[in-house]
């Protein structure tokens, strides 16, 4: 997998792009504009007016997913697991040497290879690919809520091959106030994709 050399070019407020408009893209989206980024949004549909036009409001805009991809440094895949490889594979060329945070999850369409669904986003990428699994063991009702009833700052676990951008990652996740948990090489996303369905279970079950 292709290692990097410390970043130059991502700043302090590195921009973003969010390719989707559902939940966890306006969590994730909100959260970051909170702190300060620039954050694009990156719709199939972006002319369309909805009620995400109303909830993003002024400090954030509504892009074509080629766009979006243009504006952003970082780019956070937050469509539904169905869509990603195709999606993956229109923008590959312009996704290449970007630091790509997948947070999808197959849930029940695990890759037939045992793969994780980051390692799939990585290898259609190809060698430049950065990818980082991130924010898959977390629900968007938390996001609003980094710190859980204690005060203690909620987890989030990642893993990523290239080192450059997990750091990048881990300094995004603490800047929202969560606590990241580097939990080892892409390979390792196979397991966080696995702990998603149990905790959805255990969490229906309280």
């Amino acid at each position: 997998m292709h290692q990097s050399s410390p970043s130059t070019n991502i700043k302090r407020k590195p921009r973003i792009g969010i390719i989707g408009t559902g939940k966890m893209a306006f969590v994730l989206g909100k959260a970051f504009l909170t702190a300060g980024h620039f954050v694009a949004f990156g719709s199939r549909k972006p002319e369309t007016k909805n009620e995400f036009h109303e909830m993003v409001g002024v400090e954030s805009k509504i892009y074509g997913v080629q766009a979006a991809i243009d504006a952003g440094q970082i780019i956070i895949i937050t469509i539904p697991y169905s869509q990603v490889a195709e999606t993956v594979r229109k923008f590959a060329n312009s996704l290449k040497d970007k630091v790509i945070i997948d947070i999808t999850n197959p849930f029940t369409a695990q890759p037939n290879d045992g793969s994780s669904g980051a390692q799939v986003t990585a290898r259609i990428i190809g060698e430049k690919a950065r990818v980082v699994a991130a924010f898959k063991t977390n629900f968007a009702e938390t996001i609003s809520e980094p710190k859980d009833s204690s005060g203690k700052p909620r987890e989030v676990h990642y893993a990523g091959d290239d080192q450059d951008a997990k750091d990048i990652v881990a300094g995004l996740i603490e800047e929202i106030g969560f606590s990241p948990v580097d939990c080892g090489t892409l390979a390792q996303s196979v397991t966080l994709d696995h702990m998603v369905p149990l905790m959805i279970r255990l969490d229906e079950s309280h």
